[in-house]
């Protein structure tokens, strides 16, 4: 059996029922924190841009568009949401490989289980295995999993609509292959509208293919060899072995982000907030701010003067000068005029980097922050695991606040309540329609 029909059968036979309990929990935070940000991405400017060419591409009009109150077909619907979901970089990330999978995968399952009316069960359990799916793909070693996120994206998505749409395993194939062959776009480096868009173009190829898979194209020209060499069979063995076994959102684990930047910025954002709740430093006294932390983390957050919000979210000097002048930094603190104040540049100016931790098992995004204050008095704090990390999760209560933040503009109460209960409660939710229709706003 080659390995998209493998793939396939993994797909079909896993059940909600095979799903670990911690799988279960960790797919409902992913979902609530997905919707959340979402939310959040459709008052931005570029989420209204993405909004207006959804309405133009027309469609069937089934699925809703987040935060707009307008709906589009599934491959327009889950262009936009994946776009806006992952638009602020407030949605989730993986501790390998810096996966976003719910920026691809929730839009999906979600406009396919309004435009049908699946029940909460059936998208909890096909999200869950599309995460998985990316996860895996994303970091594995096979020669057809050696993808890009992009594309190992897509595959997620296919999978997770034809999951949903009950497609046979040799559709189920075809449409995953037809999904590993769509374009890769190139990473924009920053994170940025088009590094954004390209979870929505994951969204939107994967769920194509399954639309097209359902009406048998494809079906009869795989475009994987139903057999390789001895060594691919053997890292196809591998791959299999470790698919769901655990599933990554259980093992490494997930980061929901407490802070809408880059997540390697955390552990020094913390540990600034740490030092100022403390010691209740006032930024005017600060002389000097050291920063260590790990060479990866200084490599990914290398823009020492940011000019504008995307590029703050990269910068872990903004993010430390922004975090003593404002306290936990809001989505406020990544506008563009949060970033051109003459208060957070001159401090800026005073913070200073060195990768001086080097990662370990225990310490992996270890960051530690000293303060020298006005007289030569000096403050020191070490954070090893960031809030939000698997290590130090979220708590629901704090899910559900982060809900409230990014929905409190655009849902009333009583929406963010009935969106919330559902979303705790979604294997037993009868229809998801409801669900998908309140968060349209």
């Amino acid at each position: 059996m080659g390995f998209a029909h493998r793939l396939a059968s993994w797909v079909e036979q896993t059940s909600f029922d095979q799903l670990p309990p911690r799988v279960v929990e960790a797919s409902k935070e992913m979902m609530v924190n997905a919707a959340a940000v979402g939310l959040a991405g459709a008052a931005q400017p570029d989420g209204l841009a993405l909004t207006r060419f959804a309405q133009e591409m027309r469609g069937n009009g089934k699925c809703t568009i987040i935060g707009m109150g307008l709906r589009s077909s599934p491959t327009y619907s889950s262009l936009a949401n994946g776009a806006m979901v992952r638009l602020l970089d407030f949605d989730d990330d993986t501790t390998e490989g810096g996966v976003h999978p719910s920026s691809v995968v929730f839009p999906v399952v979600m406009a396919l289980g309004e435009m049908h009316g699946y029940p909460g069960v059936d998208v909890l359990n096909a999200f869950a295995l599309g995460c998985e799916l990316l996860c895996k793909l994303s970091t594995s070693g096979t020669r057809d999993g050696r993808q890009g996120t992009a594309s190992a994206g897509c595959v997620a998505a296919a999978a997770a609509a034809g999951r949903l749409l009950g497609l046979e395993r040799d559709q189920l194939a075809a449409a995953m292959v037809m999904a590993a062959s769509s374009p890769d776009p190139s990473p924009t480096g920053l994170i940025s509208p088009g590094m954004a868009a390209r979870s929505g173009q994951s969204a939107m190829n994967g769920v194509a293919a399954a639309l097209m898979a359902r009406e048998d194209f494809g079906r009869d020209s795989l475009g994987i060899a139903p057999s390789g060499t001895d060594a691919e069979s053997g890292e196809h063995d591998r791959f299999f072995a470790n698919l769901g076994a655990p599933h990554s959102v259980e093992d490494p684990g997930i980061v929901l982000k407490p802070f809408a930047c880059n997540t390697s910025a955390h552990a020094s954002i913390d540990a600034v907030l740490q030092l100022a709740q403390q010691y209740r430093i006032d930024a005017a006294e600060v002389e000097s701010v050291r920063v260590e932390a790990s060479p990866v983390a200084v490599e990914a957050l290398a823009c020492a003067n940011p000019r504008n919000g995307w590029e703050a979210r990269e910068s872990i000097h903004y993010v430390v000068a922004a975090s003593l002048l404002y306290g936990h930094p809001l989505l406020e603190q990544f506008s563009d005029a949060a970033v051109s104040t003459p208060e957070v540049h001159a401090l800026m100016e005073r913070v200073t980097v060195a990768p001086l931790q080097e990662p370990t098992p225990f310490a992996p995004q270890a960051s530690e922050v000293s303060v020298t204050l006005t007289g030569g008095r000096e403050l020191h704090h070490r954070v090893e695991f960031p809030r939000g990390h698997p290590q130090m999760p979220l708590e629901r209560e704090e899910l559900d606040a982060k809900f409230l933040y990014c929905s409190r503009y655009i849902l009333p109460p009583d929406h963010i309540d009935g969106a919330l209960e559902q979303f705790w409660d979604l294997e037993h939710v009868a229809d998801v329609t409801g669900l998908a229709s309140i968060l349209g706003g």
